[in-house]
């Protein structure tokens, strides 16, 4: 699959020179009984070189610890040691270990970086296939706290590897507060480090504490997933990634087993599993008066699953002609298709920015029962986007989705009570509607549950309560909440 993986050299050679400092080996160098070849790049407190044997031949890359502050050389021997004693195909081979004029240093096989960008088709196997390399890290008791696309890498099979293990911790400890992140990986609030991990992909409860379970390695693979189809998502994939990144550790995928398992489901061809099959037709024999309730049942499920994988965008199928085969679908009533297609005018993906448009193909979706639809119908009408505008007509659409469970229409339903838009105002209800949305990881949300903690909103003034809301609102990139919370 990954055939055409670029080398580490080539990978590197794309970088700004001024982003690569001078390196403190020399091509030639002997470095215990290996002799450098290349210098490959430097990271946060190490630099890394590809190497020969001077006995055997083999490659490797060795890594050279250059900055031994702050914890560092801690989490450079914790590294090492996790290369050292975990003989499993996930993480890299080691290859040795020493000291190089008083600098550590290990050298471990030689890996080939992620090809950028990763073509869309080959992202739910790639993925499938680390999901199952970091269940096998947890099989042997880790948990790596810092999983993201630049912490992986391929051997020449196209295998993934885990790197950068300096986080990694056993499971069922607690952290000691060594090896937290200083520089671009740091995880700050107001200039202040607050957990470990990398910003971008980490769990809340790894920025909020520095503690990690299994679910917070599922919830970066969950941001990786998205990051790896660089904003076109498909919509067949949309629903792993939500559960995987909830903000409650609970509410995600148990182990990494299931995530590469729900993934893959949800890229299979159309099917019933058989199981089900034989239950529905051994519950006929039993009754057979429930013929036309099965009938209906297998034919609405068909129906749903075929409905997905035909309006969902091919991989590699451009805008424009997704745009002009799912048309056709919307116009025969595919309430799937409808919701695709009025995303297409009011973004403006694959056809002219059309807000009106969008409005009608919202308007038909969202009296089908779609929730989305609703919630997007009542932003519409609130605003006045693509039609007049009408706080009364948004928020009872935005009531319709609440119901079903949308936590985006919960927290603009949230908003209404506590000004008195389109309903009674209500602030005690809105903040029990905010705190239901905010529960399940809904990051504006959880900062209306922050605000009104702050302002006593509500719910009792309660200063504690209020910046543990924002932080995880914060965490999740929510901008009103970094605001606050770097104003207070």
């Amino acid at each position: 699959m990954f055939s055409d993986a670029p080398s580490i050299e080539k990978w590197l050679s794309t970088r700004k020179s001024d982003e690569m400092p001078s390196s403190r080996l020399a091509p030639g160098e002997k470095v215990g009984e290996w002799r450098v070849t290349a210098f490959l790049g430097a990271g946060l407190s190490a630099e890394v070189y590809r190497v020969t044997n001077l006995r055997y031949g083999q490659e490797g890359a060795l890594k050279l610890l250059v900055d031994s502050t702050r914890g560092l050389k801690e989490r450079f021997q914790t590294e090492a040691d996790a290369l050292r004693f975990l003989s499993i195909p996930a993480v890299p081979r080691f290859m040795g270990a020493g000291e190089h004029k008083g600098a550590p240093y290990y050298v471990m096989e030689y890996l080939h970086p992620l090809p950028e960008p990763m073509k869309r088709s080959d992202v739910a196997a790639f993925m499938i296939r680390l999901a199952k390399a970091v269940q096998k890290l947890h099989d042997a008791g880790y948990i790596h706290r810092d999983l993201k696309p630049g912490n992986v890498m391929l051997r020449q099979g196209g295998e993934p590897v885990l790197i950068d293990l300096g986080l990694v911790k056993k499971r069922g400890t607690r952290s000691t507060g060594m090896g937290v992140r200083h520089g671009n990986g740091i995880s700050l609030i107001d200039g202040k480090p607050v957990g470990v991990g990398t910003l971008d992909y980490a769990a809340p409860e790894q920025l909020l504490k520095g503690e990690a379970s299994v679910e917070s390695d599922v919830f970066s693979l969950g941001k990786m997933l998205r990051a790896l189809y660089d904003g076109h998502v498909p919509a067949n994939v949309k629903g792993t990634i939500r559960r995987a990144t909830r903000d409650v550790p609970s509410d995600r995928y148990r182990s990494a087993a299931d995530f590469a398992k729900a993934l893959r489901a949800r890229n299979r061809p159309l099917y019933v599993s058989g199981a089900v099959f034989l239950l529905v037709a051994s519950l006929l024999a039993a009754f057979p008066a429930l013929k036309p309730v099965a009938a209906k049942w297998l034919g609405s499920v068909l129906k749903q699953q075929q409905s997905e994988l035909v309006v969902a965008q091919k991989p590699e199928e451009s805008d424009e002609a997704y745009f002009r085969r799912i048309m056709p679908l919307a116009g025969k009533g595919d309430v799937v298709a409808q919701m695709a297609v009025a995303e297409a005018y009011f973004y403006g993906r694959g056809t002219a920015t059309n807000r009106a448009e969008a409005v009608v193909w919202y308007t038909k979706a969202a009296e089908s029962g779609e929730a989305d639809a609703q919630a997007s119908l009542a932003l519409c009408l609130f605003r006045g986007w693509g039609c007049q505008r009408d706080i009364n007509a948004a928020a009872s659409w935005w009531a319709k989705a609440a119901e079903k469970g949308n936590l985006g229409a919960i927290n603009d339903l949230a908003f209404c009570h506590m000004h008195g838009f389109g309903v009674e105002k209500d602030t005690g209800k809105a903040f029990a509607l905010a705190m239901s949305a905010a529960e399940r990881g809904h990051a504006p949300s959880q900062t209306m549950v922050g605000e009104c903690y702050l302002d006593g909103r509500g719910v009792e003034r309660d200063i504690e309560r209020a910046e543990t809301w924002l932080y995880r609102a914060a965490r999740q990139g929510n901008k009103r909440a970094q605001m606050l919370l770097r104003t207070r």
